[in-house]
């Protein structure tokens, strides 16, 4: 465990004049002391967190008060981020007793190739990616490696396989998989629109069980028959203004 000293002014203004003066309006809190409002300076404590100590590093932030320094033992506990940008905009810095245990969580970082990937093409699933821990604020580690190296597929590892430092106890749940190798997804063959059009097949004329009756009308004619019905009725009808022909022999 790397530490780290922040230097930090006490404040009593407003978060948002805080800032815009480049610095990071955070507060200290802790068992035995009363909340301090501090403000640190921005790039320090990026460049912390981009550290390989990262969120985890046990940090001697040194509060400036009216001249004088009073020096705290802290973790960065919270963090407000900006929605936007992403930028830190408020810090709560949680003072530990240096003799006493403390529950955090810790990274998991997995190295190696598993053999399941390289050799069969499998997938490598790395299920969880941080395990909490209980250990001094001294102890605390900045990462668990984990070698997935031998996996083949189907193989995983637990958290109960992991391996912690030394006075570092891990009290996750032991079952849960840590990283496994899974097997390459199968491509679904599908046949082309040609080929299945070949596999349902075709029935061939007269086989389809319906055959033609010798002389039937044909379909056009049957729809037309009732025109012609029609018309032979209106030519057969009398007109009452006709003159009728006088008989002739008498």
């Amino acid at each position: 465990m790397k530490k780290i000293s922040i230097e930090a002014k006490a404040r009593d203004l407003k978060a948002n004049v805080v800032r815009n003066t480049g610095m990071i309006p955070a507060v200290v809190y802790g068992k035995g002391m009363s909340s301090v409002s501090v403000a640190v300076d921005n790039r320090s404590f990026m460049a912390l967190l981009r550290g390989s100590a990262g969120k985890n590093a046990l940090i001697t932030l040194n509060v400036e008060e009216k001249g004088v320094k009073t020096s705290f033992p802290v973790l960065a506990h919270d963090m407000q981020t900006d929605a936007i940008s992403d930028k830190v905009i408020h810090i709560d810095f949680l003072k530990v007793d240096l003799e006493q245990e403390i529950r955090t969580k810790v990274p998991v970082v997995v190295i190696g190739e598993a053999e399941g990937v390289k050799l069969d093409g499998g997938i490598l699933v790395q299920a969880i990616r941080q395990v909490e821990v209980k250990c001094l604020p001294t102890n605390i580690p900045d990462k668990i490696e984990v070698d997935c190296s031998p996996l083949k597929i189907g193989n995983s590892i637990h958290v109960s396989n992991l391996t912690p430092p030394k006075g570092v106890v891990i009290t996750s749940f032991g079952e849960d998989v840590v990283v496994m190798v899974s097997a390459p997804a199968k491509e679904e063959v599908v046949a082309p629109v040609a080929e299945a059009a070949a596999v349902v097949g075709e029935v061939p004329a007269g086989e389809a069980g319906v055959v033609p009756t010798a002389g039937a009308a044909p379909v056009a004619g049957a729809a037309a028959a009732p025109e012609a019905s029609k018309t032979d009725a209106k030519a057969a009808k009398v007109d009452p203004k006709a003159k009728v022909a006088p008989k002739q022999g008498k």
